[in-house]
């Protein structure tokens, strides 16, 4: 099948669109990314979902944006259509706007009928909540993808996505799904382009070159905010980390603006490592980390972590015939496969569910009855 999966993440800078050919299921899965496009939101609807994010927006904004982010979801799938060809399926996972696990409650927007209608494909979406009804977090969830596809018979890995928050995935040499775990580490990339916004007026820093010119005194990272020390399974948001209460009250005494943006990678970096080396149960040289999202793209991050997690090598997702890019894109439209053959693909000991569940919401499309007699 030609699943196209679309993803938005807490960064809020645009949505991915990996364009994929899925094959098999499970521990046969197979999938190669035939094309990948990052449409970025306009800025006026980048503003008012960072509102909706922070709380800032009514009932009737939100049901607004529902729609309108539906309408930038299909543009974007309608764009890659036209330069590439069309999918069977679009597998959404949407954007967030409130993810509040401890109250079993999350939400993300982007209306699945319209992008169905725009398109004519069917469409998979709203992953989230049926976890969440079964007693998970709801995330992580690309777990399940990270097992599907780099999983090895002889090496531990440790599989990292930088995102505005980090996750991990572990995978235990020749592990079994019942044997993943994951979750979320803190912060990625959202308190350094919180920052970058507040002091230097752009979005983030292009390959950690402002950070590279501050000074970090040292810090213990635990003691910066509960989440660190909380045990997995955990997930975290712009809730905990994409506030400027986070970022002042704990950096305040910095006197240059780069010394900020240094700390606040730094913070990243070491919340990382720390997270890996805490709750991962391997030891330092044991495993590999496979990193990939936007963070690998800033060069100082990337030196901090590897220097962190040291004798370990530092691989990105490249090196194991990835994209670093594409990566989460992909995953959803390997959930989206999965929830079109009935299969169960979250992972229990990523989000703390009672057991396995089939993800998301079906809404078909002009194509349904033929995809049905296909399975």
């Amino acid at each position: 099948m030609r699943i196209l999966g679309l993803m938005a993440g807490t960064s809020l800078d645009g949505i991915d669109a990996a364009l994929c050919e899925i094959e098999g299921s499970g521990s046969t899965l197979k999938a190669r990314l035939l094309a990948f496009e990052c449409v970025p939101y306009g800025p006026a609807l980048r503003d008012r979902l960072l509102k909706a994010c922070s709380n800032k927006a009514d009932v009737r904004e939100v049901a607004r944006l529902n729609v309108e982010v539906g309408e930038a979801f299909a543009a974007a799938a309608l764009q890659v259509f036209e330069q590439y060809g069309p999918a069977d399926v679009i597998a959404s996972h949407g954007q967030t706007i409130s993810h509040l696990p401890d109250e079993r409650v999350t939400l993300q927007i982007g209306e699945g009928a319209i992008l169905a209608e725009r398109t004519g494909a069917t469409v998979v979406c709203n992953f989230r909540p049926r976890d969440m009804a079964a007693g998970g977090q709801g995330a992580p969830l690309v777990p399940y993808a990270d097992w599907a596809l780099l999983r090895h018979g002889t090496k531990n890995r440790v599989v990292l996505n930088i995102g505005g928050i980090a996750n991990v995935s572990i995978l235990p040499a020749n592990c079994t799904l019942e044997q993943v775990r994951a979750w979320d580490t803190g912060p990625g990339n959202m308190a350094i382009d919180l920052v970058m916004q507040k002091f230097f007026g752009i979005p983030y820093d292009a390959g950690g070159e402002i950070a590279a010119q501050g000074i970090v005194v040292p810090f213990d990272v635990v003691s910066l905010h509960p989440f660190f020390a909380q045990e997995p399974p955990k997930t975290a948001g712009r809730e905990q980390f994409g506030t400027a209460s986070f970022v002042m009250y704990n950096f305040s005494s910095c006197i240059d603006p780069q010394d900020n943006v240094a700390h606040l990678t730094a913070v990243s970096a070491l919340s990382i490592a720390d997270s890996i080396h805490r709750f991962s149960g391997f030891q330092r040289g044991d495993y590999e980390l496979i990193v990939g999202g936007g963070g690998t793209h800033n060069h100082t991050l990337m030196k901090m972590l590897a220097e962190e997690v040291t004798p370990s090598p530092v691989l990105r997702h490249e090196d194991v015939g990835l994209s670093s890019d594409a990566k989460e894109a992909l995953a959803f439209a390997i959930l989206g496969s999965e929830t079109l053959r009935g299969v169960a693909s979250s992972v229990p000991g990523a989000t703390g569910a009672a057991s396995a569940r089939v993800l998301g919401q079906i809404v078909p499309g002009n194509n349904f009855s033929s995809l049905f007699l296909r399975s």
